[in-house]
């Protein structure tokens, strides 16, 4: 495509059209562009409050008109003490779904002060809007409200106390997409300037030579300028506009990343192209079909493992049935699917559906009614998929019989010992599946995939699965880059498109495997060059993926993750080790050294899009069981530190993984309020502290009054300004620490005993239970109930007297699940797949692509297996291993 020739005048007519595309999709349907709507009581100010500090607060509830509360300008009187004011936003549940730290010094008060919010709302749902201290005292303003002013704003409360008449002073501001006429206007502007830039091109080149020209270079001439435009934005935005940042540090790694992926997009827009190299997969339209079937039923079986509800892990379910069941479908030969039985039974079956559909609806006064309606649609497109796979496969088999005393044979593949073992497993799962249907549907979908490979046989199906295991990648982490923030708080551990970094794990482990698996067949076929240029210009597109993937991996900070694909690594060099006949130490520093640097460039890279983009497009999305980083839920704080930087991953790396302290990380929101030590220098209400206060962190007001230190005139100040409050908290406190002493000399004595015995018992906290997580606590809870068929739940109880949610062992929940004779199948397939891998690469790997991707993956989930529950219909690691290994359950009877 990059090679073709077109002539000058269809190349700029081709580039305006585009453009003219991408501008009217971007108004509509994408509905990019904004407009503003500004939303206030209607009243006039009519007073100024009361102290507004960290015990007196300001409540403002209010019904949301628009769903996209951009900002609000909330009117400040004046500030007493201290830097920031608390604004928290709650849902009508009183859920907090939003918080920040307002800086009120750089203000010009008394005036309205625009705070960014950048909120997504429910439409007519009422909300709750808290102002008070943090560490400061300031005073707001009151408006009018009455009959007269806008019903929106339902009631006001100063300190828990109601007050009548007024409400807070504020405006706020809703973005909504451009109305219809604007939008049409625009739309119509749009059309006739590119008209016009039409026909000003043909009236300037009428007369002059129309030269062709590549498809290439029109791309070079487009897209140099947007790259080094978006480049040099970018780089503004981080220095020295500060607009993610203001730690040199941060900002200079963050450029850093800029600069590696300008490098990575300016080579892919000029590098020429190698008019040597074959059709590529992304060449077929039906390959891309296949490849997207994957990928889609990868990103159901994602939906799947974030499901909290049944029902809603019921539609996730089968929507990845779709999607396997249409990937078994293109893969008959396109001959095939058009033959006239197949239209015959399409029509029927369409029909049938629909009406049975119908028939089964439930009305709307059902309760959730939507969305077993949905189920049941889904099921009816399986069954409606299932048939046509059926159908065709017994229309092959018949013809296949009928022709085999021709052809000797009814396929040109017979089964391998592996694939004896697999159907093995999977009977024994049907068998004993003890209420599990999962095991029955993963079950179905095997043999299927086996058939189509037995009854056709495909040259590049390795490099198709994991094509299509890839594209999952890119288009999650393109997700990711617009609406995944990536928090610094809260594990810190980058969860991906998950809500939970153990299933983010499993699924890096799989991508990890399939990009690795690319990279090395390039390097294998480079391993001749002797120029370090010419073998990155070859592989280049696979060395930016593995880059990129692995640098995904590395922020999960997963022990599981990294365990698996380091043994999965070194499981790989030793096989391939023998592909270079001379120089095998120099092939593995190849090998190495390529894969390093990939990580090394491409992880500055990755780090930079995955933290600043999401601030960008300032549209966060998150799972109902994330909590905390509640200042990243809005898109007003692209500076917040609650992001993940760069010193913050190094510190957490180091703690989990290296189990070293680094440094002392400590950047708090109101930076303002603290020195360069991380100490605390002002306290409660916005009072100064000393210098000695301020080490010993004494901020509170009780510890301030207390303290000798404390000058009278504060003391007075913190009096009057905590209230009853602070009498109620110190009288408090003393009771507790009368009870706690109280208790503490009655409770010594067993507390004693208890320590003694639990020294004496042989099983310290600290040893291989805690390395663990509690692991082998488990295991032996597993191994003591496992019975020879199995049981109906899979929760084992543990010592405690709680049911395990899971063995956090594959292997063991098999065998608990399903029976002891499962378990001891599914260690057999492992250990047959293991060897049947070699055997595969060896034999295959000057001509299949992927032909080391069953290898890898039986070893990359082999060892996550060990720690986690990974072998479940939905879940991604087990769909991917299943594609993975059909090469390896044939043998090809010529070779045979």
């Amino acid at each position: 495509m990059r090679r073709k020739v077109v002539y000058r005048s269809a190349a700029i007519r081709a580039v305006i059209l585009i453009f003219a595309f991408l501008a009217i999709v971007s108004v509509f349907p994408l509905r990019i562009w904004q407009r503003t709507i500004t939303e206030r009581g209607g009243g006039d100010i009519v007073q100024t409050s009361d102290r507004v500090n960290d015990y007196h607060d300001v409540v403002q509830k209010f019904i949301a008109q628009y769903d996209r509360l951009e900002s609000i300008d909330i009117y400040v009187d004046s500030v007493e003490l201290g830097n920031y004011m608390s604004l928290v936003f709650y849902n009508e549940n009183m859920e907090e779904v939003y918080q920040r730290f307002v800086y009120l010094r750089d203000a010009e008060l008394p005036g309205y002060l625009n705070v960014r919010v950048g909120l997504d709302l429910n439409v007519g749902e009422t909300y709750t809007m808290i102002l008070n201290g943090a560490f400061s005292t300031y005073y707001v303003a009151y408006e009018h409200a009455g009959e007269d002013t806008s019903p929106y704003f339902v009631s006001f409360a100063y300190h828990d106390t109601g007050v009548e008449g007024v409400q807070l002073a504020a405006k706020y501001n809703y973005t909504q997409p451009l109305s219809k006429k604007v939008s049409g206007f625009i739309i119509l502007v749009v059309i006739l300037l590119a008209a016009a830039l039409l026909g000003l091109q043909k009236l300037i080149f009428a007369d002059k030579e129309d030269p062709l020209i590549s498809v290439h270079k029109v791309i070079k001439y487009v897209g140099n300028p947007i790259a080094a435009v978006m480049t040099l934005a970018m780089m503004i935005l981080i220095w020295p506009m500060k607009y993610f940042d203001i730690r040199p540090v941060e900002n200079l790694f963050l450029e850093l990343g800029v600069i590696i992926a300008a490098g990575f997009v300016f080579y892919a827009i000029n590098h020429e192209s190698d008019a040597t190299l074959d059709v590529k997969l992304w060449h077929n339209v039906k390959n891309i079909l296949q490849m997207s079937a994957i990928a889609a039923a990868i990103w159901f079986c994602c939906e799947y493992m974030n499901a909290l509800y049944t029902i809603y892990q019921t539609l996730a379910e089968r929507k990845e049935m779709i999607c396997l069941l249409i990937f078994l479908c293109l893969l008959f030969p396109a001959d095939r699917i058009f033959k006239e039985h197949n239209v015959y039974y399409c029509a029927a079956a369409i029909v049938l559906g629909v009406i049975y559909r119908i028939m089964h609806l439930l009305p709307e006064t059902e309760k959730e009614y939507d969305l077993h309606n949905a189920a049941m649609t889904y099921g009816v497109i399986v069954v409606i998929l299932a048939g046509f796979i059926l159908l065709n496969f017994a229309v092959e088999l018949y013809h296949r019989v009928h022709e085999k005393a021709e052809k000797k044979a009814i396929s040109q593949y017979k089964i391998s010992i592996f694939g004896i073992v697999l159907l093995v497993l999977f009977a024994v799962l049907v068998v004993f599946r003890n209420t599990r249907w999962w095991g029955v549907a993963l079950a179905a979908f095997a043999i299927g995939l086996m058939l189509s490979y037995w009854l056709y046989g495909f040259k590049e199906y390795s490099e198709l699965i994991i094509g299509g295991l890839l594209l999952n990648f890119v288009v999650s982490m393109l997700y990711c880059w617009m609406y995944r923030s990536f928090a610094a708080f809260n594990t810190g551990r980058y969860a991906f498109v998950f809500h939970t970094v153990t299933i983010t794990a499993e699924y890096m482990t799989v991508m990890e495997c399939a990009s690795a698996v690319l990279l090395l067949y390039k390097i294998y076929l480079t391993r001749e060059m002797t120029s370090f240029a010419a073998r990155i210009k070859y592989l280049w597109k696979e060395f930016i993926l593995f880059g990129f993937v692995t640098s995904y991996m590395m922020f999960t900070i997963s022990r599981t993750s990294y365990l698996a694909c380091l043994v999965m690594f070194i499981c790989m060099f030793v096989l391939t080790s023998g592909d270079c006949k001379k120089g095998k130490l120099r092939y593995l520093g190849i090998q190495i050294g390529t894969m390093a640097l990939a990580v090394i460039l491409s992880f500055p890279a990755a780090f930079m899009l995955q933290r600043t983009m999401p601030a960008i497009v300032a549209r966060p999305k998150k799972f109902l069981v994330e909590t905390g980083n509640f200042g990243l839920y809005g898109g007003g704080q692209p500076d917040s530190h609650l992001y993940m930087s760069i010193e913050r991953f190094v510190d957490l790396f180091a703690e989990k993984i290296l189990n070293i302290d680094v440094m002392d990380y400590n950047y708090p929101e109101d930076i303002e309020n603290y020195n360069s030590k991380g100490k605390s220098t002002i306290g409660e209400n916005g009072v100064p502290l000393t210098e000695d206060q301020s080490d010993r962190m004494m901020y509170t007001l009780p510890e301030i009054v207390a303290s000798k230190q404390t000058d009278p005139e504060i003391k007075e100040y913190l009096m009057e300004t905590g209230g009853n409050e602070l009498f109620a908290r110190m009288e408090a406190e003393a009771a507790a620490a009368e009870a706690m002493v109280s208790a503490d000399s009655g409770e010594n004595t067993d507390e004693v005993q208890e320590e003694n015995a639990e020294e004496n018992s042989g099983t310290p906290e600290d040893g291989i239970e805690e390395f663990s997580n509690g692991r082998i606590t488990i295991f032996k809870a597993y191994l003591k109930q496992m019975t020879p068929f199995g049981h109906d739940e899979m929760g084992a109880e543990l010592p405690s007297g709680e049911i395990a949610v899971h063995a956090h062992n594959t292997y063991l929940q098999v065998m608990y699940d399903n029976g002891i004779l499962a378990g001891i199948v599914f260690f057999l397939m492992f250990v047959c797949a293991f060897f049947s891998g070699i055997i595969f690469y060896l034999k295959n790997r000057d001509y299949a692509p992927g032909a080391l991707f069953a290898f890898a993956m039986i070893v990359g989930v082999g060892v996550a297996a060990l720690s986690e529950w990974v072998f479940q219909f939905s879940n991604p690691m087990a769909v991917a291993l299943l594609m993975a290994l059909m090469p390896i359950a044939f043998k090809d009877r010529k070779s045979a």
